[in-house]
């Protein structure tokens, strides 16, 4: 009684194998995607780009203006090592790139009888990343990548996702829902009630870590300040498997949302004739009501520059112009 009327009908008339109710961690997924489908206007770029330049430099390791590379021994590997993996310079060159559009890089509140509308554009730019676990998927945030060289942008990245991966989704997302919920209350918002019921139905439920996590010690694991502070997302495809394109959904009051898919190898035309070149795809997902999309084609613009001279990403250091 009560239930959705087609869910009613197919569980009278289909044979059902399993009835797997939703874990908190799906539950939270589901309600913040479905308010975002419901409210937001997504509006997406999608762009194909040229990454010949970048893998072509990540090989041979040419400094930029001509400067040689006299580093040795270990921070010489750890920074060929980097070379190699493109994530983190894809998510610097983002940072860097919102550095120059600032309205794409903060949060929205949009409440047409309260204020209206505010567009809060961040001074910091807090990039979260999508790690894929067998237990879930959770956004671990790099902080102002635009600040720090790429090396430590990287391995602050590899602590984060060896850290996601010995984290127990369930735990760390109602710890997260316990943190909004006070700011909730604090703010008497009415539209926390259904994540409040969702956080306390999760509290009825004896859900236990998976047997490799329960040893894992508190400073192995992510926290909740690690994934609640974005000011932009990257969802990085080609990190999961080989896709080319993801058209991502806004997580709010995010404005934007960057989905990039994996280097791939395909013709060309470069001055009229038909080449092989590194390519790859990138959407990025706007937030409609906070800006015209004409607002955010810039972005791209800049992310263009930085992929072919790879050498503004690679060599800046601290102090460097971006």
């Amino acid at each position: 009684m009560f239930q959705n009327y087609q869910i009613a009908y197919l569980r009278k008339n289909v044979k059902v194998k399993e009835a797997r109710p939703f874990s908190f961690l799906r539950e939270t997924v589901a309600y913040v995607l479905s308010q975002s489908a419901r409210k937001i206007p997504h509006a997406a770029a999608i762009a194909h780009f040229d990454v010949t330049p970048l893998v072509e430099y990540s090989k041979t390791g040419a400094k930029a203006r001509g400067q040689q590379d006299k580093l040795e021994s270990r921070e010489s590997r750890t920074r060929r090592a980097v070379r190699r993996v493109y994530t983190a310079f894809f998510v610097k060159a983002i940072a860097h790139s919102l550095r120059h559009v600032p309205e794409l890089n903060g949060f929205l509140d949009y409440a047409p009888l309260r204020t209206g509308g505010t567009l809060y554009i961040a001074e910091d730019i807090n990039v979260s990343l999508t790690v894929h676990t067998k237990h879930g998927v959770l956004r671990p945030i790099i902080r102002d990548p635009h600040k720090k060289d790429l090396e430590t942008v990287a391995n602050e990245m590899r602590v984060l996702v060896r850290k996601a991966r010995r984290t127990d989704p369930e735990e760390l997302y109602r710890e997260a829902g316990r943190a909004y919920l006070k700011s909730a209350l604090r703010q008497l918002d009415i539209s926390g009630l259904p994540a409040l019921f969702t956080w306390l139905r999760s509290r009825l439920r004896s859900n236990q870590p998976a047997p490799e996590l329960r040893d894992v010690p508190h400073e192995q694991r992510l926290q909740v300040t690690d994934i609640l502070g974005a000011t932009c997302t990257v969802a990085s495809i080609g990190m999961m498997m080989s896709g080319h394109q993801t058209v991502t959904v806004i997580i709010p009051p995010e404005v934007m949302m960057f989905g990039i898919g994996d280097i791939r190898l395909v013709p060309w035309v470069v001055d009229g004739e038909v080449v092989p070149r590194q390519v790859i795809t990138v959407a990025a997902t706007m937030d409609h009501r906070a800006f015209d999309a004409g607002q955010a084609f810039p972005v791209y613009h800049h992310f263009k520059r930085y992929l072919d001279d790879p050498a503004l990403i690679y060599e800046w250091k601290p102090g460097d112009e971006i």
